[in-house]
């Protein structure tokens, strides 16, 4: 679809297309993203339409008590991570693997919870696609299984897939974890979770079948691209002065010996020395080595294969790249507007408190590290909260306020439903220090 139309219509039109009958009319009955009421009128054309390509007609009018649509299934899988690493005991990509393979093509949602742990429902479940997320960009995964070409460097411009090995057995093995990851994505994206698993926009541009060009480059190396852009640059300065009829051969002459000398330190694979004359073969040929780091067809194709195991990989054509990246991972990039939108007082947050303002500067003051731990801690995830999903501030209450030493308390959070208790602090610095003392050990303030 063409980026013209909405993201919102493109997205309830991916949910009807790739995502089957009954998350069509789910996500179609339940309430929009602004508070409005049930979209009734829109899921009685959907239901219209649905009945139709199957032979079936409706009444031109449904009444809403007519119209009842189910809630989906959900199945719970209890994941065992104690003891992690043992020899009797599986590692958390080993269950992931099963798990998302069992459950790839299902209508139903998957829901996670851990053995030993009280937490069931959106949290865990999160925290299942997190981790498994930070396991497959972990530098320690791709040391025994190489599928990204450069993990650092990925945490500032996205993952992108390393060389296939020459060795066969490594080579099937790449491959397999990449359609592992491909799998998880497609859930991902089926269940509306945002794991915070950071890919680049020249991967998503090959796997919706789009062109790359010279300057995709930039994505993946920005140094690389830097020093061939400054080769390009020299071509295009000489294509200037030899087509400039105003110049006179002197100062052509003249532009054309400055590029000599700004080329002298280089030289081409015959072992010549780069002038002019060989200018632009040069170009060509270092332009072509940077473009032969996108040459990734097997990979993208073991995506591909992981994706359809959830639904058909075409359907992703309804988004641009960028929007399917920040579909799976989320820049904590924030204002003022911004944080007033996605962190809310609740209802029974005292107006006459000033300590919503005071945690509104102390977030805008953040690091992005600072960021998305305070977003992990209150959200157990690594991802902006959704504006229609954000961050609940309510009053820390005690059975006998007046004789509590309020400063001396921890903000506690509840990660299933994005609320954060935060106790009546005296001053700002209070409330700075206690926040990053609870951000950072959260589990003494995860409730």
């Amino acid at each position: 679809l063409p980026p013209v139309i909405p993201l919102a219509v493109r997205e309830r039109c991916f949910t009807a297309c790739a995502l089957g009958t009954s998350r069509a009319l789910a996500s179609c009955a339940s309430s929009s993203s602004t508070g409005e009421p049930p979209q009734v009128e829109e899921s009685h054309a959907v239901v219209r339409a649905m009945g139709h390509a199957y032979g079936m007609h409706f009444s031109s009018r449904v009444s809403q008590q007519e119209l009842r649509v189910p809630a989906l299934v959900r199945e719970t899988v209890d994941i065992d991570h104690r003891r992690e690493g043992h020899e009797d005991r599986r590692s958390l990509l080993e269950w992931a693997e099963e798990v998302l393979t069992a459950h790839g093509a299902r209508d139903t949602v998957l829901d996670v919870t851990w053995q030993g742990e009280a937490g069931h429902g959106a949290g865990p479940t999160r925290k299942f696609f997190e981790k498994v997320a930070a396991l497959l960009e972990s530098e320690e995964e791709n040391d025994t299984c190489p599928v990204w070409r450069d993990v650092e460097a990925a945490r500032r411009e996205g993952l992108f897939p390393a060389a296939l090995p020459d060795d066969n057995a490594e080579r099937t093995r790449v491959l397999a974890r990449l359609r592992l990851v491909g799998l998880f994505m497609g859930k991902a994206l089926q269940q509306g979770q945002m794991p915070g698993l950071c890919l680049s926009k020249p991967l998503f541009k090959l796997i919706l079948g789009l062109p790359v060009d010279f300057h995709d480059v930039k994505d993946l190396d920005k140094e690389l691209h830097a020093g061939v852009a400054r080769v390009v640059d020299w071509r295009q300065r000489k294509d200037r002065a030899l087509a400039d009829a105003a110049l006179t051969d002197d100062a052509r002459r003249a532009q054309l010996e400055g590029i000599d000398s700004d080329t002298c330190m280089l030289w081409n694979e015959g072992g010549e020395q780069v002038t002019c004359g060989n200018l632009d073969a040069y170009t060509a040929e270092v332009v072509g080595n940077c473009m032969s780091k996108l040459e990734v067809a097997d990979q993208v194709a073991a995506l591909r294969e992981g994706i359809s195991l959830v639904f058909p990989w075409p359907m992703l054509a309804m988004f641009q790249p960028a929007e399917l990246q920040q579909k799976l991972w989320s820049d904590l990039e924030w204002d003022m507007a911004k944080l007033e939108r996605i962190v809310r007082p609740g209802p029974m947050w005292p107006q006459d408190r000033d300590h919503i303002e005071w945690l509104r500067q102390e977030l805008l003051g953040m690091d992005m590290r600072q960021r998305r731990a305070f977003v992990k801690f209150v959200t157990a995830s690594v991802c902006m909260p959704l504006e229609s999903n954000p961050i609940i501030v309510h009053p820390q209450v005690a059975l006998r306020p007046e004789t509590e030493d309020w400063d001396q308390k921890l903000p506690t959070c509840r990660t299933c439903a994005n609320y954060l208790y935060l106790p009546p602090y005296s001053t700002a610095s209070v409330l700075q220090q206690r926040l990053r003392l609870a951000m950072w050990e959260e589990h003494i303030a995860f409730d």
